[in-house]
This record gives structure tokens, C-alpha cells and sequence, in this order.
């Protein structure tokens, strides 16, 4: 995967660590994302999961992504994380790619009741682990100066939007629908 020359910051160092650990047998255990392979990134990580029907649920998540939503999001749904206008992509976009399996590029800004926005892409790539497949992510901060601003907002996430969202090639081809779609 050459995924990492189009990305920045710590989407780039989630795909290198991926690939590193990728097999051309399958895709990279959930559980050779250790902390000490992480480092920095841990607090930017998220894993997500199929829950019931075709619901996503939060499995696994840093303690940057529980501050920006003011609470701890383990065992969250991801329809409760998304914003709604792009409930129906993402989830759309997250199961698909756990099908097939590919990765996710997406884009968003958020906007919390403080007037605070936060701009900030995500990676989200497929790996399997003893409860099926999950994707493992990492987010990236636009503008690190809005993070720093964050850090003692606790008010809640009321908008926002996506702006992009691609299916990302990992070797295993895309979905027929498509890879690009703009919300």
C-alpha cells in the first residue's frame, strides 16, 4: 500500500505501521497495535467494530478522541458520534469497507456549542481480530492550535459536516460503487 505519501501526520504513520505488519495472507492482527508501536498515536486512536445488524460500535479509543466528544466513547455507537446529515454515509462507508475489506479516508469539521471548530481528517483501515474484522484509525488535527484550544471546552459537539470521504485500496480492490463521494 502507497497510501502514505498522500497523507499527513499520523494517518501516514497508522498506514506505515499497517503495512509494515500486513501479511499477504490477510490483514494485520488487532493486537499487534500495541501501545509501544502506537506511541503518540494512541491518543488519536480509535477501533471500531460490526455490532449488531448494521450498527458500528466503538471498541477501543485515546483519550484526544474521548475529549473532543466529552466523554469516554467505548461501547458508544458510531450514530451517536456522527453528526446527522452523515450518519448514513459513514456507517455506509464503514461496513462496506469491513466487507471487502478496504480503508476509509474521511474529512470533517465539527462545531461545538462554545463556537470552537475543529477540522480534522481520519483514517480508518481493516484488520482482523478474534471478533471478526474491525477498522483501526487515527485522526489528524487540521490546525493543532484549535486541539490546544480545546482542551478545557467540555461543551458539546452540535454540527458540523463532511466534507470528503474516500474507500482506500489496501490491496484488496475498492467496492463497484465507487471511491470518492462528497457529502
Amino acid at each position: 500500500m502507497k497510501l502514505q505519501k498522500h497523507l499527513g501526520g499520523g494517518a501516514s504513520r497508522l498506514a506505515a505501521i499497517w503495512s509494515e505488519i500486513n501479511s499477504p495472507e490477510g490483514l494485520p492482527d488487532r493486537r499487534d497495535f500495541t501501545l509501544p508501536r502506537l506511541g503518540s498515536l494512541a491518543s488519536c486512536f480509535l477501533v471500531l467494530q460490526q455490532g449488531e445488524g448494521d450498527t458500528l460500535t466503538v471498541v477501543q479509543s485515546g483519550t484526544a478522541i474521548d475529549h473532543i466528544w466529552g466523554r469516554n466513547v467505548v461501547g458508544a455507537q458510531s450514530g451517536s458520534l456522527a453528526l446527522r446529515p452523515d450518519v448514513d454515509l459513514a456507517d455506509e462507508k464503514a461496513l462496506t469497507a469491513l466487507s471487502l475489506p478496504c480503508g476509509i479516508h474521511l474529512g470533517r469539521a465539527l462545531l461545538k456549542a462554545s463556537g470552537n471548530r475543529l477540522t480534522h481528517e481520519t483514517l480508518y483501515l481493516p484488520v482482523t481480530s478474534n471478533h471478526g474484522r474491525q477498522l483501526v484509525s487515527v485522526t489528524d488535527f487540521a490546525d493543532k492550535r484549535d486541539m490546544y484550544g480545546l482542551l478545557g471546552d467540555t461543551s458539546p459537539v452540535i454540527g458540523g459536516e463532511m466534507y470528503f470521504a474516500y474507500f482506500v485500496d489496501v490491496g484488496l480492490g475498492l467496492p463497484g460503487e465507487g471511491n470518492l463521494r462528497v457529502a
